[in-house]
C-alpha cells in the first residue's frame, strides 16, 4: 500500500525482494534531518541484495511509492538460484552496479548544486515522500543547510521561473511538468 514501509533503516537483512508490481523509493534520512532519495524501484527490480553480500551492510528506508507487490526470497535460496542461473547472476550483479553507479553520481551532482536547485531537490524528495504540505521554510533551512534570507531568494527565482510558490505558509508546486523536468535535469 502507498506509504508503507518495506524496509526499516539499519536492519540486518537476509533476503532478496523482488518488486512485482508498482513503485518504491529507497531513502537515506541524515542527522540533521535531511531526506535524500537513492533510488526508485520499479516492478521488477530488486532491493536487499547489498546486504546479502556483505555481512556490515544495514538496510535503508525502503517505503512504497504507489501500491507495491514484492516476492522475497532467503538469501541460501538466492545464492542457489545464483549458482544454478547464470543469467540471474549477471541480472542482480548489473542491479548492484547500477544502483552504485546512480548513488554515486546523485551524492556527486547533490554536493555541485546550487543553493536554489538544493531548495527544489529537497521540494522535489517532500513531494515524492507525499509530506510536501507539512513542509516549512524552517524544515527546508535546516534540512539543505541554506540560510532563510538565501532560500527566500530561491522562493522568488523558483515563482518568477514558475516552478515553486509558498503562500499561506505552505509549499506549492506551479506547474508539475516543468518542475520535475527541471529536477530530472539537475539529478
Amino acid at each position: 500500500m502507498k506509504g508503507s514501509f518495506i524496509l526499516f533503516p539499519g536492519e540486518s537483512n537476509n533476503y532478496l525482494y523482488i518488486l512485482v508490481k508498482g513503485t518504491a523509493n529507497v531513502m537515506v534520512q541524515s542527522a540533521s534531518g535531511i531526506n535524500l532519495i537513492l533510488h526508485v524501484y520499479d516492478a521488477y527490480s530488486c532491493f536487499g541484495d547489498l546486504e546479502l553480500f556483505n555481512k556490515h551492510a544495514k538496510t535503508f528506508v525502503v517505503v512504497c511509492s504507489s501500491d507495491c507487490e514484492t516476492i522475497i526470497l532467503h538469501k541460501d535460496k538466492v545464492f542457489e538460484w545464483m549458482r544454478n542461473d547464470f543469467e540471474f547472476t549477471k541480472f542482480l550483479i548489473e542491479q548492484l552496479t547500477e544502483k552504485i553507479l546512480n548513488t554515486s553520481h546523485k551524492l556527486t551532482s547533490l554536493s555541485l548544486l546550487s543553493v536554489t536547485d538544493r531548495f527544489l531537490y529537497c521540494i522535489y524528495t517532500h513531494y515524492k515522500i507525499g509530506d510536501l504540505g507539512t513542509l516549512t521554510k524552517e524544515m527546508v533551512c535546516t534540512e539543505t543547510v541554506i540560510p532563510l534570507r538565501s532560500l527566500n531568494r530561491s522562493i522568488a527565482e523558483c515563482k518568477k521561473n514558475e516552478l515553486i510558490e509558498f503562500k499561506s505558509k505552505h509549499f506549492r508546486i506551479i506547474s508539475l511538468e516543468k518542475f520535475e523536468r527541471h529536477c530530472r535535469e539537475i539529478m
